[in-house]
């Protein structure tokens, strides 16, 4: 129980920060509650239904190939404009629509209508709910807001999937789709409600960033592309992580027998956990490290995670231990990566150009989905396990920091 002593700290330390950035917070909170269990559980959810893993992995790839084109007009829109209470309406109406299409969804035809919607929000949603962040945070530094935000989409996320786990065994097992309703119009209204104190923020503050680039800084032409590389391994690992990895434990591996529907809601869940309590210190942590160790520190937690998953494989009875053990590294690795790479691009990109920079970044989210869960999805169909794809990841990741990191840096 909360003791009203401990309330009153929580309390504090939530106010402390600026009340724009304790809103884009809740937006996104609320956005990852929504969306938790949708991305989490609509491969179990369609496997289920009967639509093959090479179906299921396809209809993330279309999602990702849209959300590219809505990536690079939204951050367009923002190097111009530098509003983002469109977009953030926008891909509320777009995610609701998607929602109504996987809901009424029964064949291959209205699940990859649905997934087309699920991009193109996503597409519109992350330009816009990165850009703002930066102007909102204030005198508090920009990647310990990242931090905030991330946390929350953690506590969002893990509430998602937990709530999402619970209504598909035992309400509907399309319930999901209905929380992600409700999250989309609840955060429509927080926008209208706050539209105008966004506008005068937002046009105050983007003097601040007028040429953040500084003598002695990262320049972006000359290290763009091998950060964009590393985000791209990163990211491509995390969407194998979301789509293949449920699929890989349902079905089992070369050895180790197939877990139940409910262990592997289970398993995720523990790593959902884990994020959340994770996050927070684990960014603030970063935020005092050079602007470059977050990306390193994630590379060599995903090819750990990925070799232990890769070995999992090929035993039984260590199998769940290992299992558990990959994704306490994955959840280290992405609580470091999801704040440093966001802070690392805004801050390098020239400042014309910021809006574009994180559509960018939020692209690089998308390539991830653009081949790995259609190859993933592929091979688990030939196959029957993944082992090949967990090693695969492991060497490119351990490879990249080794080689490219330990040259350039």
């Amino acid at each position: 129980m909360i003791s009203p002593n401990n309330f009153q700290n929580l309390k504090n330390w939530w106010i402390q920060f600026p009340f724009l950035l304790r809103l884009i917070t809740k937006i996104r909170f609320y956005a990852a509650f929504g969306a938790g269990g949708v991305i989490y559980l609509t491969s179990l959810i369609f496997n289920d239904i009967g639509l093959s893993a090479t179906d299921i992995g396809l209809g993330f790839t279309i999602s990702a190939i849209i959300g590219t084109v809505t990536r690079f007009f939204t951050g367009n829109y923002l190097n111009k404009t530098g509003k983002i209470q469109s977009p953030l309406i926008a891909s509320s109406i777009l995610s609701i629509l998607s929602s109504l299409c996987l809901i009424i969804s029964r064949d291959t035809f209205f699940y990859m209508i649905g997934q087309s919607f699920v991009g193109a929000a996503a597409g519109i949603y992350w330009p816009a709910a990165e850009f703002g962040v930066p102007y909102f945070c204030d005198h508090i530094d920009t990647r310990k807001a990242y931090a905030l935000v991330r946390s929350s989409e953690a506590l969002g996320i893990f509430l998602g999937v937990f709530l999402g786990g619970f209504m598909t065994n035992f309400l509907h097992t399309k319930s999901i789709f209905v929380n992600d309703i409700f999250c989309m119009a609840f955060i429509t209204y927080l926008i209208f409600k706050n539209h105008s104190s966004i506008r005068r923020n937002l046009e105050n503050l983007q003097k601040k960033y007028v040429n953040p680039v500084k003598q002695g800084k990262l320049n972006w032409n000359k290290h763009s592309k091998i950060i964009i590389l590393s985000i791209i391994l990163i990211t491509t690992s995390l969407a194998l992580i979301q789509v293949t990895l449920p699929l890989d434990l349902v079905k089992g591996g070369v050895s180790r027998n197939a877990l139940s529907k409910e262990i592997t809601s289970f398993v995720i869940s523990m790593q959902l956990i884990l994020m959340l309590f994770l996050q927070w210190p684990v960014g603030s942590w970063i935020s005092k490290k050079g602007r470059l160790f977050g990306l390193k520190f994630s590379l060599i937690n995903f090819s750990l995670a990925s070799f232990l998953l890769f070995i999992s494989s090929y035993l039984n009875l260590p199998a769940f231990y290992l299992i558990s053990f990959s994704l306490l590294l994955v959840s280290l690795g992405t609580a470091s990566f999801l704040p440093t790479s966001t802070d690392l691009v805004f801050e390098i990109a020239p400042s014309s150009k910021k809006g574009f920079a994180l559509a960018l970044l939020s692209q690089c989210f998308a390539m991830g989905y653009f081949l790995g869960p259609f190859i993933s999805g592929r091979i688990l169909d030939l196959f029957g396990y993944a082992s090949i794809i967990w090693l695969s990841i492991s060497c490119c990741c351990f490879i990249v920091f080794v080689i490219i990191f330990k040259r350039l840096f």
